[in-house]
Parts: C-alpha cells; sequence; structure tokens
C-alpha cells in the first residue's frame, strides 16, 4: 500500500526464503495467503487465486478467527474469477465461523459478502436485503467497502442518482491518508455513475483521479478499468459531436421523419467544407487511437488472466471502431469475445447495443432488429424479480441507449415499424407480472413513523421546527426506500395478458378511437399516428420548442386558476391561449382527425393539460402509458355495450381542509344512490381496500406530488397521509379512480421510458383508469367538474367522454383534468 507491488513481493521472497530454511509448512500457509492479497490488490487474479488455494490447503495453519478470514477472502476472489459456488460455500463457511465465535466484525463481513454475492449473480432485491442485514449487525469495522459495494448495487439497479448520493457519502467518510485503493473505487463507480447520468466532465474528472491513484500503487489491472470509462467517456463525446444527420449510406443509415427538414443530397455546391472533413477525420483518429488502447488493455488482461476485463475493453475496442467507420474490425473484436456471465443486467445490454451498432454499421439491420428484440426482453426479465415499483422502472435506464436505435432503425422502415418500436420499450413495467408483494412488519412501522412526521409538519409553525422534522421524514423516506427496494417478488404473482400491438390497432376500431404516440427523434418531436385506422408517421416541431410551450401552458394554467389575478387575467389568459394555439397547430391538426383521441406523450409533452388546445375541447381523450396498454385494460373489462346487472360499487373519501369537498361527495353518492358509500371522517385503511375492490374511487383530497420521491406521493386523509408506496402489497383493481383535488396527476419522467407519480402508481398496479389533474383546480370548479363527470358517468358514458364534457360545461381551468390509463366503461 505505501511503495506499490515490486517491493511488497521482494519482501515476500526473503520471507519465503526463512520458510525454506526452518521447513515450516504452516509458515508457508500464511506467505501464500499474503501472496494472494498482494496479487488480488493489484487485479493480478490468477495468481491470487492460486495463492489462496494454497492456504486452504493448509487451514490448521490458521486460528479459527483467521480460517473466517481466508474463507470471506477466497469467497470474494472466486467471484471476481467467476466461480459463484466456491464463492458462496466460502461465505456460508465464513459466516458459519463467525457466528460460533461471536465476533460481530467477520460476521458482518461475511453477511454483506453475501449480498455482494447475490448483486454478482443478478439477485439486486436479495443483495440489498442482505447487505441491510449486515448494517444491523453491531460490528466495529471499517465499513469503507460495504458503502461501496451498495453503490454498485444501486448503480446496477438503475438508482443512479441514489448511487451517486451513496458513493459520495463513502469518500467523505474515508480519511485523509491510508485509503489510496478504495478511494479510487469509490471514483471509478462515480465515473460510471456520471456518464449513465450524461455528466460526462465529471466522469471524465472521475476515472482520471482513480486511473492515476491505480497507477500510483501499482493496481494495473484496475487503472485498466478506469482508463476504459474515461475511454467510453471520449467516445460517448465523439457520439455527441456527429452530425446527427450523417449516415454512411442509404441501406444501413436511418433516415429522417417524413416531412422534417432534409439534409441536402452532397453535391460541389453543398458538398462539406475542408474544415468538416477535418473534424471527421480528427474524429475518428480519436477513435481509432481509442480502439488501440482497449485493445492493449484486453491483451493485458487475458496475460492476467481476467476473461471479464479483456471481455469489457474487446466491447470498447468494438464500439470505437465502429465510430471509426472500422466495422470489419468492430466485428473481429465482438467475434474474440468469451462472452463470460458477469450477472449484470447492465454489462449485457451494453454489450448488445454495441453488436447491435455494428450490425447496422455493416448494412445488417435484420440481425440488428432481432437482437433488440431480445434485449428488449432481457430487461424485462431483470425487472421481473422486484417487488418494487421504485426499482422496476428505475431498471429501464439500462435500456435507453438499445430503445434509441430500435427507433432509428424503425423510422425508415414507416409506421408500423415505429409502433412496433416504441411500444417493445415503453413502460415495461406494465406488462411484467403483478407485483406479489409481501407484508412487511419494518416497512409498515416505517411507513406509520412517516405519518406521524408528516402529521406533525402540517400542525406545526416554528420554521427550525420544520426543518428538522422535514429532516427527520427525509431520513425515514431514505430507510423507506432502501426497505422497498429490498422486496422480492412472490412468485404467485400474475402475469399481465399480452396484448399485440395489432390487437390494439382493431382495438381503437372497436372503441372508435385514434391514436397518436409522440417522440423525440434527432431534435424533433415526431408522431405515428392512427387515424381511421391507417397508421401515418409525421415530423412535428422542434422538440425545444414543444417542451418550452407546454411548459408555459401549464404555468399559465397555474396562474389562470387563481381567482386574484386582477388586471392581468387578459394578459395570462392571451399567453396561454397563444401557446395552445400554436402546440395545437403543430401536433394535432396535420392529423384531421375528429374523433376521441388516445395519446401517448414524451418527457417534453408530458405535463400538458390536453384539453386546452383549441381543437380538443369536448373532445374524449386518453393519456395512456403505451398503445397496448390502452387496449389490455380496455380488453380485460366486460364487453362494449354490456349492460351489467348493477352499478359497480362507488366509494367516496373526502379528506380534511378542502372546501366543497362535503358537498362534492354528498353529490356523488345522490348520484349514484345505494351503491355509493361516503366514508367521513376518511380512513387510509378504508380507501387501500376500496382500492383493492372492482368499482369507482372517488377522493376529494389534497394531495401531493413528490418530484424527486415519487412514491412518496401521497394523499391526506383524516387519519394521516396514504402514500403511494402503500399500494404495492395490496395492488389496485378499482376500474375507475378520480382524484379531484390538486395536481396529483403530475409525474416525474426516468430514463428509459418510464415515469413514476401517485396517479401512474396507481396504473401500474391495476387501476383501469385514473382522473387526475397535471395543475391546480380551484375547489369550487373542482366539485362542479366531478359532480358533473359522475353524472355522465352514471348515465353510461365512457370515463373520457365523462370527462370532456364535464370539463367543456364548466371553467376552461378545468382543463387541467385528465382521463389516464383507458376508459372505464359503466
Amino acid at each position: 500500500m505505501l511503495s506499490g507491488v515490486e517491493p511488497a513481493l521482494a519482501r515476500l521472497a526473503e520471507a519465503e526464503r526463512v520458510v525454506d530454511e526452518l521447513g515450516d509448512e504452516r509458515l508457508r500457509a500464511r506467505i501464500d495467503y499474503q501472496r494472494a492479497n498482494i496479487h488480488g490488490r493489484v487485479g493480478d487474479l490468477a495468481s491470487a487465486w492460486d495463492g489462496l488455494e494454497g492456504a486452504v490447503r493448509r487451514l490448521d495453519a490458521f486460528t479459527e478467527r483467521e480460517r473466517c478470514s481466508v474463507h470471506l477472502s477466497r469467497g470474494m476472489l472466486a467471484f471476481e474469477l467467476l466461480r459463484p459456488q466456491e464463492a458462496l460455500e466460502s461465505f456460508a463457511e465464513a459466516a458459519r465461523l463467525a457466528h460460533d465465535l461471536g465476533d460481530g466484525a467477520q460476521e458482518f463481513m461475511a453477511r454483506h459478502n453475501e449480498g455482494y454475492a447475490a448483486y454478482l449473480l443478478g439477485d439486486i432485491p436479495r443483495s440489498l436485503a442482505d447487505m441491510a442485514g449486515a448494517e444491523g449487525i453491531e460490528a466495529d469495522v471499517f465499513k469503507g467497502p460495504a458503502r461501496l459495494d451498495r453503490g454498485r448495487v444501486l448503480l446496477e439497479a438503475g438508482l443512479v442518482k441514489e448511487a451517486v448520493e451513496a458513493l459520495e457519502s463513502g469518500v467523505a467518510e474515508l480519511s485523509t491518508d491510508g485509503h489510496d485503493q478504495i478511494r479510487a473505487e469509490f471514483e471509478l463507480e462515480l465515473a460510471r455513475a456520471h456518464r449513465l447520468l450524461g455528466h460526462l466532465d465529471l466522469a471524465a474528472e472521475a476515472a482520471e483521479s482513480a486511473r492515476e491513484t491505480y497507477g500510483r500503487i501499482g493496481a494495473t489491472a484496475w487503472a485498466a478499468k478506469a482508463v476504459l470509462v474515461g475511454l467510453l467517456v471520449d467516445l460517448e463525446r465523439q457520439r455527441r459531436r456527429a452530425h446527427p444527420r450523417q449516415a454512411p449510406d442509404r441501406e444501413s443509415a436511418p433516415s429522417a421523419l417524413p416531412g422534417s427538414p432534409r439534409t441536402p443530397t452532397p453535391d460541389r455546391e453543398n458538398a462539406p467544407s475542408p474544415a468538416a472533413r477535418v473534424g471527421e477525420d480528427d474524429a475518428r483518429a480519436v477513435a481509432r487511437a481509442a480502439a488501440g488502447t482497449a485493445d492493449r488493455l484486453s491483451e493485458a488482461a487475458t496475460e492476467l488472466g481476467d476473461s471479464e476485463l479483456a471481455d469489457s475493453a474487446r466491447v470498447v475496442a468494438a464500439q470505437a471502431l465502429v465510430l471509426a467507420g472500422d466495422v470489419e474490425g468492430a466485428q473481429t473484436r465482438l467475434l474474440s469475445l468469451e462472452r463470460v456471465s458477469t450477472g449484470s443486467l447492465s454489462d449485457e445490454l451494453d454489450a448488445a447495443a454495441v453488436t447491435a451498432e455494428t450490425f447496422v454499421a455493416a448494412g445488417e439491420p435484420v440481425p440488428a432488429r432481432r437482437l433488440l428484440v431480445r434485449a428488449s426482453r432481457r430487461l424485462a426479465a431483470g425487472q421481473e424479480g422486484s417487488a418494487s415499483l421504485d426499482l422496476r422502472t428505475a431498471r429501464a435506464v439500462h435500456g435507453a441507449r438499445l430503445a434509441e436505435l430500435d427507433l432509428e432503425l424503425a423510422v425508415p422502415r414507416g409506421s408500423a415499424a415505429v409502433l412496433d418500436a416504441l411500444d417493445r420499450w415503453r413502460s415495461a413495467t406494465d406488462r411484467l407480472p403483478s407485483l406479489g408483494r409481501p407484508d412487511d412488519e419494518e416497512l409498515a412501522a416505517l411507513t406509520e413513523q412517516l405519518r406521524g412526521v408528516r402529521g406533525q409538519v402540517r400542525g406545526e409553525s416554528d420554521p427550525g421546527s420544520v426543518r428538522e422534522l422535514n429532516e427527520h421524514a427525509s431520513r425515514l423516506e431514505r430507510q423507506i426506500r432502501d426497505r422497498d427496494w429490498a422486496l422480492s417478488r412472490s412468485g404467485g404473482a400474475a402475469h399481465a395478458a399480452p396484448v399485440r400491438v395489432r390487437d390494439a390497432r382493431a382495438h381503437l376500431v372497436d372503441v372508435d378511437r385514434d391514436h397518436v404516440w409522440f417522440f423525440r427523434h434527432r431534435g424533433r418531436l415526431g408522431a405515428v399516428g392512427i387515424v381511421g385506422g391507417r397508421a401515418t408517421l409525421r415530423d412535428l416541431m422542434p422538440v425545444e420548442r414543444a417542451a418550452e410551450l407546454a411548459q408555459r401552458v401549464r404555468v399559465d394554467l397555474r396562474a389562470a386558476a387563481t381567482h386574484h389575478l386582477g388586471p392581468l387575467a387578459g394578459a395570462v389568459w392571451s399567453s396561454l391561449r397563444s401557446s395552445a394555439a400554436e402546440l395545437d397547430d403543430a401536433l394535432l391538426r396535420p392529423w384531421r382527425s375528429d374523433r376521441g383521441l388516445v395519446i401517448v406523450s414524451c418527457p417534453e409533452v408530458s405535463v400538458l393539460p390536453w384539453a386546452v388546445l383549441p381543437s380538443m375541447r369536448g373532445r374524449p381523450f386518453t393519456v395512456a402509458p403505451s398503445l397496448t396498454s390502452f387496449a389490455r385494460r380496455g380488453l380485460a373489462g366486460a364487453p362494449r355495450g354490456a349492460v351489467p346487472e348493477c352499478p359497480a360499487e362507488v366509494h367516496v373519501s373526502v379528506g380534511p381542509g378542502v372546501p366543497r369537498a362535503a358537498a362534492e361527495a354528498q353529490a356523488i353518492v345522490g348520484t349514484w344512490g345505494p351503491w355509493a358509500r361516503l366514508v367521513q371522517p376518511s380512513r387510509r385503511d378504508e380507501l387501500v381496500s376500496a382500492l383493492g375492490r372492482p368499482g369507482i374511487v372517488h377522493v376529494a383530497a389534497h394531495g401531493t406530488h413528490q418530484v424527486e420521491s415519487p412514491l412518496f406521493s401521497s394523499l391526506v386523509l383524516h387519519d394521516g397521509p396514504v402514500f403511494a408506496h402503500e399500494l404495492q402489497p395490496t395492488g389496485v383493481s378499482a376500474d375507475h379512480v378520480v382524484l379531484s383535488a390538486c395536481e396529483v396527476g403530475l409525474t416525474t419522467p426516468r430514463p428509459g421510458h418510464e415515469s413514476l407519480g401517485l396517479a401512474l402508481s396507481l396504473l401500474s398496479l391495476g387501476a383501469r383508469s385514473v382522473v387526475a389533474a397535471v395543475a391546480p383546480v380551484p375547489d369550487d370548479v373542482a366539485a362542479n367538474t366531478m359532480t358533473r363527470h359522475h353524472e355522465l358517468l352514471a348515465e353510461g358514458l365512457p370515463s373520457d367522454e365523462a370527462l370532456a364534457r364535464a370539463v367543456a360545461e364548466t371553467d376552461d381551468v378545468a382543463a387541467a383534468f385528465l382521463n389516464l390509463g383507458g376508459q372505464h366503461h359503466p
């Protein structure tokens, strides 16, 4: 640790000469163990394994406490060398020895390493659970490695921001001296996390710092890993700088959207300038240099016996060679992969992305598309094992690059291919088995504490006390999320019924609806529409302009909902109508559709209150996670036009402090008569139970959407808040959920075409349709609109049509309400 590997091995050789003179085999076992540690520190795993096996053959040379350490070391090294069975055997023996000895420190390490083993086997929930169990053991040990491992697991889980927080916290706990190795490991993981977030400067800085430290202490293999991350950052920069419309040839290059601004055909007048050609040459030179470095690292890793590192280097080399235009070289690197299984979903999907890009560059889109289909199924399988909606949606980040490539390949093939590609990756959680969430006493206790703290916050006026309570609530939220992530799905959970895109298109015809799916492509907002059963692909507008207008509409609508605008009212409404008209002209009027719509949005327009657009006034529409998601909800219900023997149960909950809510609730009960039940004062257990049964659930209660932690979005009842995450154990079976107060229809987009929020959580957990607002609505307007909505439902109108008419008949600010998910047919 002080001077590097060579002085360490020289000193060990002196000790070995002494042992040879003494002929002491017990001391020789200790030399073998120390040799294994030295080689392991610098990444020479094959030599380290030989040393450890020598120590294991002479375990009688060690005390029981030392044997525990030997088994711990062997277990970790076994996993580095992809020998999972041997690792599990060693960890189990280490845990047994530590428990018998009453050694908290060794038991902590053994239990924690079981969690690390589960991570390397791809079992993220078990990994997080075992690591949490280890944290509960009282042990006076240096916990830097445990903090590092947890950061790695969170990164693999797709919880990238949380991984950064954990890793930065771990670095802060290190003392300034004596921790070079682990500090570099923290920096290496931070580099990977920042790259995944797109923070390339931070990623490059962290990777270079790790490389320098590894080089200083002679950790050759670890330094190679840091170099590879640095190369990936460089290649990502080159990819970003590449002109988005440049393509090697017509056969392999994806085209722009129909109607989008065209790139002129090169000729003498508009051929690339000499400066542009120089830029392209520079980019190719950088890529070729990166490939050369990766090739050298691959050779070095092979000599060290590190097959995993060698494969990683070959994948990076292939990626670089594709950017350099050397497709044959890229194919050669990929063919030489040993296909070592690391248990890492992210590594597997990264390799799939590079392989698919190589196929595309070689003019072979068909095998590329097949690979992308397999990768989407692999991602879904990786999400399926968790009982946490948070964890399921987070892992989608590892498929984002593949989804983009899938869309690129689909655009030149037309609207049907684009629909297939979009649906393949969007809201994969909607196609997964139900969560199958077990009841968990620890989670329930933590949630009850959080409910109490939130209640204290509402009743506290002192700013200092409020700050302390909010900090306490944040700590509890972190503990709840940790526990939530650690829960595995039970095997008996039901699978969602499969729906193909062509079946979903047929369902649109059955329910007399058209469809528009918006997506981002090469800086433009595009869409695929199905009007009268016919699909069309269109380029619509610059994506930045669409996002700007959508945000402006929502801000203006929030302002318009204020009763005290005074002389500003005219300016606010003028701005709102101007932005809405521009969006309407660009996004909806080109389709020339007069039917009801099923809209699938993208992050840039996800907060748009669609009913404010002029052509949407009084027009029924549903905002759905995907086309097949909309159809699945419709096909799972009663046949269209069927008359039920009696109306479904209607549950009404009214929260505290909502003016007009009591009158709203009474009117709704009066509409539905004996089938309606008003719960007042409202209670959490009653609402959760009602959501778990078929029927209609109406909640007139204040709510909050938490941007940073969407699963802590909540509705405030008389006995405290109900959090979105609390609905996971029972699921949601309600046919139609109406949330009439506050803007709880908002969502937080996550990388990988997933989003979270209260309304979307209800949909993901099984609700057929949800009505909620994406901007505040005055209490009187909300009460009138929702009362009318229920009246129209009771007359037999589907939920999207009932809402559209109710909004049109009340007030313009009621346009904040959306029908989400699917149609409810009373």
